[in-house]
């Protein structure tokens, strides 16, 4: 589908430093009511390293990542995003 192919451009773009291999067949679009939703997500390695924190993730997966998109108010009120299911095996920096 055309939809899901172009938000996973727009994803890729947006979480794509924090995630691997973000494809459309992880993708579970509800466009009209405004959630985005993807299931199993690899964290990267390299996620947190922007951050300046005092360690660095060896492993990660996201169970799910909602997205609730206000379609009617999109310039004024906020995407909210979900983690559920965060699981980070992390080491000293």
């Amino acid at each position: 589908m055309v939809l899901e192919s172009l938000v996973s451009d727009l994803l890729n773009r947006f979480i794509g430093d924090y995630v691997e291999n973000l494809n459309k067949s992880q993708l579970k679009i509800g466009i009209w009511g405004g959630n985005v939703v993807l299931e199993n997500l690899r964290v990267k390695e390299n996620a947190l390293s922007e951050f300046d924190v005092p360690f660095r993730v060896k492993a990660g997966q996201i169970g799910r990542l909602t997205l609730k998109i206000p379609w009617k108010n999109l310039y004024s009120d906020a995407v909210v995003a979900t983690l559920d299911g965060l699981y980070l095996l992390v080491v000293p920096g």
